[in-house]
């Protein structure tokens, strides 16, 4: 990877944020441009190619050591957010509830432990966090999150609940409706707690939830076989349908659907899919179109993870690693703010893929290399080589390490 001259230009509104000392400004500037452009998102690989880090105690120091505190800096976030219209939340957005989980190797990490990834279909090793993710037509970025740690008292719902505490009792998100999957859905006492905030909220159901029908308790499963289903077109998609309000094991009266895409291939798998929502007098449409905005959450965790460091951290310290999926909220969110075009114009939906913003990022990047090789004297880029000569193969293998290349 090439070096990295100077900061990039997103990271700029975090000159305003007062947590943050100056000093403390430039290494959050320095962390959050090292998680955008550098190849290597680890402590080590972001003092190794942002020229600017000052070192790789610096940098590491800033994450683990420094006195700042984490979440005045993710309020402050959400508040410069708020400050742009693309990006200001609203009563029409919806809160999305997920969990991911990052794949270790290691043994000393906060919160390691044995996870089922629902994205591999599997149990694996890793670190499991749960997230609150706001989404609407125009935007999506995260909120807050939790580490879950198994050796904690507290179940991902009690860290769920805890975030739904925080954005509605301190940040005031003023999103009408909660989204979930199946897991969340299936705790009463989390649902319970949304609607204390006069929330509504959309889930899934697992095919072996009850419901009554007929006097009785069946499997909701067992019900999408008893009854007829409508076809409807919305949004260009056509499904089979079935609505009414129904009495569900431990969430009470519900608006029940029972909904199946309809497609022409005949390989397609459209298995059907249960919802129940507190909306008891909402159309299927507007359940359907609703459910849809869960989406944008998990194009968040493939960009992060692919690229912005969202698994790269290292720390063991778990302050530390609190303050680096911290700042990777915060990258993302710069890149938010970012062009809304490419260099050739091409327009990018907000609420999709960052990958335009991610890429004029990169950009700026290579052009602030070469204007720098441009203004400085021979001697000025003599000592710039010198600097980044780590970037470069110096070792041979002769004493047992393996070298750095570009």
């Amino acid at each position: 990877m090439l070096p990295i001259t100077d900061l990039l230009s997103c990271t700029e509104p975090i000159d305003e944020f007062e947590s943050l000392s100056p000093e403390q400004q430039h290494h959050a500037k320095t962390y959050t441009t090292g998680l955008v452009a550098a190849s290597n998102k680890t402590v080590a690989g972001i003092a190794r190619e942002v020229i600017p880090a000052q070192g790789k105690r610096a940098v590491n120091k800033f994450l683990t050591e420094y006195d700042w505190d984490e979440d005045q800096v993710n309020h402050e976030r959400l508040e410069e957010l708020q400050k742009h219209g693309e990006t200001r939340w609203s009563q029409d957005g919806y809160i999305i509830l997920d969990d991911s989980v990052n794949h270790k190797t290691g043994k000393e990490l906060p919160g390691v432990g044995r996870f089922y990834d629902h994205a591999e279909g599997e149990t694996v090793w890793g670190q499991n966090l749960v997230y609150a993710f706001y989404a609407d037509e125009k935007t999506a970025y995260p909120l807050a999150f939790r580490l879950y740690d198994d050796d904690d008292d507290r179940t991902k719902y009690d860290l769920a609940r805890e975030i739904i505490t925080e954005l509605e009792d301190e940040v005031g998100v003023p999103a009408d409706t909660y989204l979930m999957d199946s897991w969340f859905t299936h705790d009463s006492n989390l649902i319970d707690h949304i609607e204390s905030y006069d929330k509504d909220w959309i889930g899934p159901l697992r095919s072996n939830r009850q419901v009554t029908y007929g006097g009785e308790e069946i499997r909701v499963d067992a019900l999408a076989e008893r009854i007829d289903t409508v076809e409807r077109e919305i949004d260009d998609e056509t499904y089979k349908i079935w609505t009414q309000k129904r009495s569900v094991s431990e969430l009470g009266e519900v608006r029940l659907l029972i909904a199946e895409k309809v497609t022409e291939e005949e390989d397609d798998e459209n298995p059907v899919r249960y919802f129940a929502s507190n909306k008891i007098g909402a159309p299927s449409e507007h359940l359907i179109r609703s459910y849809s905005f869960r989406w944008p959450v998990e194009v968040f965790f493939e960009d992060s993870k692919q690229d912005l460091g969202f698994g790269d951290c290292e720390v063991r310290d778990e302050g530390g690693a609190s303050r680096h999926w911290h700042l990777q909220m915060l990258a993302y969110s710069l890149l938010r703010l970012g062009p809304e075009s490419s260099a050739s114009g091409t327009q990018c939906s907000k609420a999709s893929s960052i990958q335009v913003q991610l890429e004029y990022a990169l950009k700026e990047a290579v052009y602030n290399l070469f204007s720098w090789v441009r203004d400085h004297p021979k001697q000025a880029l003599d000592e710039l080589m010198e600097e980044i000569e780590h970037l470069f193969l110096h070792s041979d293998g002769s004493d047992g390490s393996k070298g750095w290349y570009l």
